[in-house]
């Protein structure tokens, strides 16, 4: 449907096997993870890495008009929402920071309003995306850098349940610990420190949406010192327990 110049959609995609595709359009797009999954999603855009694992319900991707991104599963069954956004409508500057793997639940709501045909949530969710976007800018780092940030991203993802310092990642990107933080930064918004527990945050939410393991199993498959370490990282950054997440994941998967 459109609505104030842009187009909303409810889409359903079944991938039978390894797959890779490319988006390049003069317009913005927004993608709402909303529900199944891919088989190891990857993402790139403009040859960067942007985003690894399988997606969340309520994760966004963004993709700015005249650029090229790019994405491999090795299958899956997915149900996605799609936002056309007009070049003109929303400004993003070239050194802005990828949005990938996003969480925002006013923007996710606004999303699935558009795709509900409510013609008001256009402008809200254009003047969120604004305000992310004016505080996403960066400096691009060098291609030498992007290739070891890249490279090291895909590491970190293969080892997520390794007990992994920031030296002992800086030493496998072949940087000091100080530069590493730095361009790691610039590169993914966080430190490294960070996006580590981020990304063993989403495996471990993906794991209870998707697997039979106890709290226990899971904490020690994604790199949690205990069941309590989880539990306490879980509530502290979600606000809620795991066992409370998969309760709630469970009761909207029934619901949708």
């Amino acid at each position: 449907m459109q609505s104030s110049g842009l187009s909303a959609a409810l889409l359903e995609e079944r991938i039978e096997g390894p797959a890779h595709w490319t988006i390049e359009r003069d317009a913005h797009l927004l993608i709402l993870h909303e529900a199944g999954g891919y088989h190891r999603l990857e993402t790139w855009l403009d040859g960067r890495r942007t985003s690894l694992g399988d997606p969340l319900p309520g994760e966004m991707w963004f993709v700015p008009a005249g650029r090229r991104y790019r994405g491999a599963a090795r299958g899956g069954a997915v149900r996605y929402a799609e936002v056309g956004i007009p070049a003109e409508r929303l400004s993003v500057a070239p050194g802005a920071r990828a949005l990938a793997g996003h969480n925002d639940r006013a923007l996710a709501a606004l999303v699935r309003a558009l795709v509900a045909g409510e013609s008001g949530a256009a402008r809200p969710l254009l003047a969120i995306l604004a305000r992310t976007f004016e505080g996403n800018a960066g400096r691009a780092p060098s291609a030498a850098t992007a290739r070891r940030i890249d490279a090291l991203l895909a590491f970190i993802e293969a080892h997520i349940e390794m007990p992994l310092t920031v030296e002992h990642m800086a030493a496998e990107a072949g940087m000091s610990v100080n530069s590493l933080i730095v361009h790691f930064a610039r590169a993914t918004g966080r430190t490294p420190g960070q996006y580590l527990l981020h990304q063993r945050l989403r495996r471990a939410r993906w794991y209870l949406a998707n697997r039979p393991l106890s709290v226990a199993e899971i904490a020690f498959a994604t790199g949690f010192s205990s069941h309590a370490h989880l539990c306490a990282t879980f509530r502290a950054k979600l606000g809620l327990s795991p066992g409370e997440w998969r309760r709630r994941h469970a009761a909207a998967a029934l619901s949708a």
